[in-house]
């Protein structure tokens, strides 16, 4: 059985990916948005915009990684511990899209990373 430290590094390893493949997904996006174009046009631009390529392979790393925690532990430990994107999203948002934080929102990240912490503290031998 694969300790419970090694699903934890992992699903942090995720969930960094993931959400740093959502961030740079969005300002490829809106970078995409600029351009001239519409229809299928504007799409193709889009998708081979190197922001939306680059966030496109950190999502599917995280899946691949997310497969492998599976497979080390149970979903009801790895699942609750993805939310640990919302945090690092939050981050990225703030300081790497530059996007404007409000307090309601920091609020309710920290909630989510209070339940984040019971879930892991919670556990006995498992997984």
């Amino acid at each position: 059985m694969i300790e419970k430290w090694k699903v934890i590094a992992l699903v942090i390893c995720a969930t960094l990916a993931v959400a740093s493949g959502e961030a740079i997904l969005a300002k490829g996006m809106k970078l995409s948005s600029n351009a001239d174009g519409s229809g299928m046009l504007a799409t193709v631009k889009a998708v081979l915009n190197r922001h939306v390529i680059v966030g496109t392979i950190l999502m599917t790393l995280y899946f691949g990684m997310y497969m492998l925690a599976l497979k080390w532990a149970d979903l009801s430990f790895v699942l609750p511990l993805t939310a640990l994107s919302f945090l690092f999203g939050a981050v990225l948002a703030r300081y790497y899209l530059h996007e404007t934080i409000t307090p309601t929102r920091w609020i309710g990240t920290l909630i989510i990373m209070a339940g984040v912490v019971v879930v892991g503290l919670g556990e006995s031998s498992k997984p």
